[in-house]
């Protein structure tokens, strides 16, 4: 169906600076068909409304690169904004814990917005550009501040991939986000499984996902294949992608009874727009994909059967709501109209998560009902 928005062209500044200013003081109102109850919730506000709905039946938003100096100077601004997702692209560089560089297309050194502190009393000093594990700690005092936090998807870009044989591969990778993300603030599949299911689709098919309330303090965190990594499959350099590589270790942790030890989700990043997306994996690998992730412009413009994912329970990340027709500016849209485009990708895409780059769009980040 068309997406008919109100351009900001019809508006008068003052009239667009007023309706972002009712937007942000009006609460959000959702009716849970399961328990006939209305709830509400402001954006970056109060969220507890939605504390009995499960977590596949909401939609969220967050930044994409929120590591960037560009967006702010700490990586959890956009958390204290309202945001659910924070994502950090990172490069398998240098084969040792501190050795994952955090940076959009430097591979040899990290710029960015984590922050680390050297020295004491008169002499201690707050320093940017830590590695990944700085911005994993910066991320856990953040949520050790903030002891019952909203959930909170962390999204990890791997540019070129795991490094195995550097001592960077999957299991190393779930051993940093563990100990600087702290093993008990994780939402991990193990989590999901519990005693009763066998793999992740069968958990998600059966509605096994947690409450709202039940994952507040909790971080859900997912690698995806990266953008250099794709290029490299494109000239059959690398014929091992991210996500098959995280994968087959979830599924070999499974079958040695080991899934505990997994500290984050496997994520597809092409799904297909007709049928089952996992196909091109082998049969012990497509059960344990239930994130998918993709362009907000392939959702809804290339036949994907978003129903399929609505009822298997699966979640879906729209990533670039601002390329969506028409499109807005990619840091600086009219306010009005960025929180009416998440709504949309929520209510009419389906969304799970949708992000974007934008900072000063605060109702962007109100939660809404998925509508599945």
């Amino acid at each position: 169906m068309p997406f008919v928005m109100v351009q900001a062209s019809l508006w008068r500044r003052k009239a667009c600076v007023l309706g972002a200013t009712v937007l942000l003081g009006l609460a959000v109102s959702w009716t849970s068909a399961a328990s006939g109850h209305t709830a509400t919730a402001k954006a970056g506000i109060d969220t507890s409304a939605f504390d009995n709905v499960p977590l596949n039946q909401l939609s969220v938003s967050g930044l994409h690169n929120a590591y960037e100096r560009s967006k702010s100077k700490s990586l959890t601004k956009g958390l204290d904004l309202g945001a659910h997702l924070v994502e950090i692209d990172t490069y398998s560089t240098y084969g040792n814990p501190g050795g994952w560089m955090v940076s959009h297309s430097d591979p040899l050194a990290n710029d960015n917005n984590c922050t680390y502190t050297t020295g004491s009393g008169v002499f201690k000093k707050t320093w940017q550009n830590g590695s990944l594990r700085t911005c994993l700690d910066n991320l856990r005092d953040w949520g050790d501040a903030h002891p019952d936090h909203d959930p909170v998807y962390i999204k990890l870009e791997l540019k070129w991939g795991f490094r195995s044989g550097a001592g960077m591969g999957p299991t190393q990778l779930d051993q940093l986000v563990a100990k600087h993300l702290g093993a008990d603030n994780l939402f991990t599949p193990a989590d999901m499984l519990g005693t009763a299911y066998s793999s992740l689709d069968a958990a998600a098919k059966a509605g096994a996902w947690p409450t709202w309330k039940g994952l507040r303090g909790k971080f859900i965190v997912f690698p995806i294949t990266g953008t250099i990594e794709n290029k490299l499959a494109g000239y059959d350099l690398d014929n091992l992608s991210t996500e098959q590589e995280y994968a087959q270790h979830v599924a070999d942790l499974a079958a040695a009874g080991r899934l505990a030890q997994a500290s984050m989700w496997p994520a597809m990043t092409k799904p297909s727009p007709t049928g089952d997306p996992r196909l091109i994996y082998s049969p012990t690998l497509r059960p344990w994909f239930v994130i998918f992730d993709t362009q907000a412009t392939r959702w809804l413009g290339d036949g994907y059967s978003l129903s399929w994912y609505c009822g298997n329970h699966y979640l879906t990340l729209e990533s670039a709501a601002e390329s969506v027709s028409p499109a807005l500016d990619d840091t600086n849209p009219d306010p009005v109209a960025a929180a009416q485009r998440v709504q949309y990708l929520a209510q009419q895409g389906h969304s799970s998560i949708t992000t974007f780059d934008w900072m000063n769009t605060p109702a962007a980040f109100t939660l809404w009902s998925r509508n599945c």
